[in-house]
């Protein structure tokens, strides 16, 4: 270095702190690159998969409240609204296992008309996921006017939100998540 002027000691030294600096942001953008990956993975994956879980736990405790509401006070409300939110997820499974027997029919023949590797698995999808959806929804049909009724809400005004937010998380995220679980494992 005895042999560079000032100038030369200034260039070399913003030289090296521009090359360090080019390094530092190559190195953040594949950190963060991986880490977008990441997210994304978790969102498509992780997150549809909760939200189905959770709202099918809600519905085994909106039975399990009437249940014991039931058994506490022996009042036959609470047997007839655990008996009602049964027979709710039973005709919506029922409702849903047709509907999805069609549509899972209807992606088969397209799948496999445009030779997709997969076409059965993309039919159980849909049939799987047009059943859980319509089960949950028959559930959420029934739990949300009564326990908005328990709150002391009036039903028929309040409820619709709630059912149009939980057919539609637990119908995307069901068809999606399963999408995601089944094709990335076949």
């Amino acid at each position: 270095m005895a042999f560079l002027n000032i100038r030369g000691r200034l260039i070399l030294g913003f030289s090296v702190l521009c090359a360090l600096l080019a390094i530092v942001v190559g190195i953040t953008i594949i950190k963060v690159r991986a880490v977008n990956v990441s997210t994304d993975r978790t969102v498509n994956l992780r997150v549809p998969t909760a939200m189905a879980a959770s709202d099918v736990v809600a519905g085994v405790y909106a039975s399990l409240a009437s249940l014991r509401g039931w058994l506490i006070t022996g009042n036959d409300t609470f047997k007839a609204e655990r008996a009602l939110l049964w027979k709710e997820a039973w005709l919506g499974f029922l409702n849903g296992s047709l509907t999805g027997l069609v549509a899972g029919a209807g992606m088969f023949w397209v799948a496999h008309h445009q030779q997709h590797p997969q076409a059965l698995v993309l039919a159980l999808i849909t049939f799987v996921a047009m059943a859980g959806s319509c089960a949950v929804s028959g559930i959420a049909g029934a739990a949300v006017p009564l326990g908005l009724r328990r709150l002391g809400a009036d039903p028929a005004t309040a409820s619709s939100i709630f059912l149009t937010t939980a057919t539609d998380v637990v119908s995307m995220g069901l068809f999606l998540g399963l999408a995601a679980l089944l094709i990335t494992a076949a």
